[in-house]
């Protein structure tokens, strides 16, 4: 399973929480800046069918993978328990992304 640890904007649902938390009201997610999420998503089409799990960063699994990983920049990518990226993406880390998910299986 892959699982991504950004910020995402307020059309994507985050989780169950944050779904209620919109619905009485409360803003439960921020805009990511610049144009890192289009660079996961680019990444993940290129993957085809695999199991995905966006995670705000302020919830409590977010809070816990952060320090579960010990670092605070954002995006962590993480593959089946192990992280392979943290921080700002450029096109040497999404190459790299690719690599390590595209050589190995679920």
């Amino acid at each position: 399973m892959i699982e991504v640890v950004a910020f995402l904007p307020v059309e994507v649902g985050v989780c169950k929480a944050c779904d209620l938390a919109r619905n009485v009201g409360i803003k439960a997610t921020v805009s990511l800046e610049g144009n890192e999420l289009s660079q996961l998503l680019e990444i993940l089409a290129k993957l085809g069918e695999r199991s995905v799990r966006f995670t705000n960063p302020m919830s409590l699994r977010g809070l816990y993978l952060m320090l579960k990983y010990r670092t605070g920049k954002l995006p962590l990518v993480i593959y089946n328990g192990k992280l392979i990226h943290s921080g700002p993406m450029n096109a040497t880390d999404r190459d790299k992304i690719l690599e390590i998910l595209g050589t190995e299986t679920d």
